[in-house]
């Protein structure tokens, strides 16, 4: 019988107890060998449980050294993701689905006037793609549930103004059903169409909270002014955008996992930040003192996760003990309870507050567990420099895990300061 890794042994405590797939890495921090379970600790505990497995599996074993999980809504796109991270990272154990002439499916936009959503794969890819996609089905799913959200045309038709101009276009069953503008007709201009065509682009990138704040609005105003048609109109859209969040959901991890993997690469981390706690403080001249987290789970808000905390041990406006208070209270319960630790901690300030963590997380015995940096910000008040705590510090560039970083700093400093202030609040009242 192998010996297990301690970071295996930690890991093995808090598996999440939902479908999804595991990534076992060796003492490289390589990704070797990727599975997926409708239970995720069922399956991975049986690895370490079972001795009567095949040769291949007892090879796999003695070289694993680390495991990480990523949850998906169910089983089917547990399926998906792991096909689609398999594909990316090629692990020397997975034989199945590795072969790269399998195809692949891609989105892709006309270059016209007014452009279409057409669906391609390698074997006639001709211009950019604006996603990759591993499965045909699903690819053809996300294709018609974009044309539900947008109306976008579908149509082959040659639109140029002369064409439109001498009427050679007739609108076609499409538009009837309210998913064509019908550009064919000149019943849209190139401007409004292009600008759902910018958040067409948007919600490929995953970023679709500004579009269900822009529907939203729009439904509102419609309800307020008795336009139920149209309100019901916009309602089917925020339906359709909802349902394509989750038809992609699988394929936003596998595309987090691979920047949070080369991001750990890069920096020499001890675990591929997929969940990161984040820290603030907040105080008017010492009055109403209060701590904050948020936490984000494969690059994603996991609300119910954040927490507020008032501080209690000190009395004046001492930034480096609100933090070592605050970090001691969150990490002695998370340990007493065994619920799952970050894999970072980040927090807000300079060399001075990471070190006071540091101090903290090394009492604690978390520092060989969790990676851990802190963020200080210019005069601007933006997202600067990460500082890790062998003393080295980075400026921030342009890549998205720094642009995720200064997404998580924004929202733990707008989470605080909203604590702060109702607390003041009540206080004044009271």
């Amino acid at each position: 019988m192998f010996i297990l890794a301690k970071m295996i042994e930690e890991k093995l405590k808090n598996v999440p107890k939902s479908s999804g797939c595991y990534l076992f890495k060796d003492k490289k921090g390589q990704i070797i060998y990727i599975g997926k379970a409708k239970y995720l600790p069922n399956r991975v505990k049986s690895y370490f449980s079972n001795k009567n497995h095949t040769n291949k599996t007892k090879i796999l074993l003695k070289n694993v050294s680390d495991v990480d999980f990523m949850i998906t809504l169910d089983e089917n796109s547990a399926i998906i993701l792991e096909n689609d991270l398999i594909k990316s990272h090629k692990p020397k154990f997975n034989i199945k689905l590795k072969d790269d002439r399998s195809k692949r499916w891609y989105l892709t936009l006309t270059n016209e006037v007014f452009p279409r959503l057409e669906i391609k794969n390698d074997s006639n890819l001709d211009s950019d793609p604006l996603i990759c996609v591993s499965n045909s089905t699903i690819c053809h799913k996300m294709y018609d549930l974009l044309h539900d959200i947008f109306n976008l045309r579908s149509c082959s038709y040659d639109i140029t103004t002369e064409n439109v101009e001498n009427t050679k276009f007739s609108v076609c069953l499409e538009y009837h059903m309210g998913k064509c503008d019908a550009p064919c007709i000149n019943n849209i201009n190139k401007f409004v169409y292009n600008s759902s065509i910018t958040d067409l682009k948007q919600v490929l990138s995953f970023n679709f909270s500004q579009l269900k704040g822009k529907l939203t609005r729009l439904m509102n105003s419609f309800s307020k002014n008795m336009e139920f048609e149209k309100a019901n109109s916009i309602k089917f859209r925020l339906n359709a955008l909802d349902n394509y969040e989750k038809c992609v959901e699988s394929i936003r991890i596998g595309n987090y996992l691979v920047v949070a993997d080369d991001f750990k690469t890069k920096y020499n981390l001890k675990n591929t930040p997929i969940d990161i706690e984040m820290y603030d403080n907040s105080h008017t001249a010492g009055d109403c003192m209060v701590s904050a987290l948020v936490r984000y789970t494969n690059g994603n808000k996991n609300t119910s996760e954040y927490r507020k905390f008032n501080i209690k041990t000190v009395d004046s406006p001492d930034d480096y003990a609100s933090f070592d208070e605050v970090l001691r209270r969150r990490f002695t319960r998370l340990l007493k309870e065994k619920k799952k630790l970050p894999d970072m901690v980040v927090i807000d300030g300079g060399k001075g507050q990471l070190s006071v963590a540091n101090k903290v997380f090394n009492e604690l015995l978390l520092l060989d567990r969790v990676d851990l940096v802190s963020i200080s910000k210019n005069s601007s008040h933006k997202s600067d420099i990460l500082h890790f705590t062998d003393g080295n510090s980075v400026k921030f560039e342009n890549s998205k895990f720094f642009n995720l970083l200064a997404v998580i700093q924004d929202e733990v400093h707008r989470f605080v300061i909203t604590f702060h202030r109702k607390k003041r609040s009540k206080s004044m009242l009271g």
